[in-house]
């Protein structure tokens, strides 16, 4: 696929969460962008910072572009009336030709800019509308109240299907101001491994030469139910004693997750990582990948496991669906929350690792997911409100 790149814009890109998902998605986009030519400037929080929050900060200075510390958290508070005045600053400052918003935090910050006078084009992507949790209450009627009226600024760059529908038939954003253009993933940096570099990996992690390794990223929160995730794995390992667990991820959840590995017994087959800076070793240890969230906008976790040519066993959810719908040769799923599904497609999952089917999961990564397609869809759109 041959692009025809314009003239360099002014990109400002901003986060909140300087971690997980959303950040490889900020990180990978600034550094595709940067190396077409395009001048990035980049708003960040430190509060959910990481060693490659920090490292991205540095690289964006290096080419030139300028840097501002917003320091809020994911959840309202006082420092964001300070934080949007920072922002209000570095917009004059740069002037830069679109601003690009990524999660909820970061989104409400660059859409209320148009309450101070600024008139540059906004784009937000949400990774996940927080009420596609299904939870309801007070914070999830806040939540969506506020996309809903924001939602009628700028442009908003829905990742999967599910989430579109969602801002079109819950929170009424009209039809003009969405777009669906998926997360993409790099299939030059995510690689199945050889077999000797995975039992040197697995090696290192303690994990038995005869044992399946199950593997699951993400936050320990809400949304990604690693309590129900635990449930399954203990009941699946009643018939299969040689399964383990790879978990990855930190977050308010964690001393529950430590407290019922404990009481379900299964604490000796868990390996628990907090961070990894890089994660493909994660990934090249597994012989299969797990995700029970409530709710996604398309995980990168999952891409880059297709990436990686894993298995994945998938919750039914907004997000994840889009996956089980395209074909996928070892995909399976279960139902939200669904302790007995998703240990009965663990099972399922274990059986057919003894059979070596081949598979077309990295084919997929690489036909429908490359960072070309993606970002240079987004690159696109840039291009069109600003004319060029």
């Amino acid at each position: 696929m041959v692009l025809n790149w314009l003239s360099s814009m002014q990109i400002l890109l901003v986060t909140e969460p300087g971690v997980d998902g959303v950040f490889r998605h900020v990180e990978a986009l600034a550094s595709f962008l940067m190396e077409r030519g395009h001048c990035i400037h980049l708003a960040y929080s430190d509060v959910r910072g990481s060693d490659r929050l920090t490292e991205l900060v540095a690289k964006v200075a290096a080419a030139g572009g300028k840097t501002v510390n917003l320091a809020v958290s994911n959840t309202p508070g006082p420092g964001d009336v300070a934080a949007l005045l920072k922002l209000r600053r570095l917009v004059q400052e740069v002037r830069p030709d679109v601003i690009h918003a990524h999660s909820s935090k970061a989104g409400a910050l660059a859409r209320a800019l148009v309450c101070v006078g600024v008139s540059q084009p906004v784009f937000y992507t949400p990774h996940a509308y927080y009420g596609l949790s299904g939870k309801g209450g007070v914070k999830s009627l806040v939540f969506n109240s506020v996309e809903t009226v924001l939602g009628r600024v700028g442009t908003t760059i829905n990742l999967s299907a599910g989430e579109r529908d969602f801002a079109r038939h819950t929170l009424k954003i009209p039809q003009a101001r969405l777009r669906l253009i998926a997360n993409p993933v790099d299939c030059l940096r995510f690689l199945p491994a050889d077999a000797q570099k995975r039992q040197e990996i697995r090696a290192a992690l303690g994990v038995p030469a005869e044992a399946i390794l199950l593997g699951s990223v993400g936050r320990l929160a809400f949304q990604k139910d690693p309590l129900t995730l635990y449930h399954a794995f203990a009941k699946a390992c009643q018939s299969r004693p040689e399964l383990w667990l790879y978990h990855l991820g930190d977050g308010e959840l964690s001393q529950e997750c430590a407290a019922l590995a404990d009481q379900l017994g299964i604490r000796s087959r868990i390996i628990r990582q907090t961070y990894l800076s890089e994660p493909l070793s994660f990934y090249q240890a597994l012989d299969g990948m797990i995700l029970t969230s409530r709710y996604e906008g398309l995980s990168f976790a999952v891409l880059e496991a297709l990436a990686c040519d894993l298995p994945v066993i998938l919750s039914q959810v907004p997000g994840n669906n889009d996956f089980t719908e395209m074909g996928l040769s070892h995909c399976w799923s279960a139902g939200k929350e669904d302790v007995d599904g998703f240990a009965d497609v663990i099972g399922q999952w274990a059986m057919d690792c003894e059979l070596a089917r081949p598979s077309n999961h990295r084919q997929i990564a690489e036909s429908r997911f490359s960072q070309v397609a993606c970002f240079g869809a987004i690159v696109r759109e840039y291009e069109q409100k600003v004319g060029r």
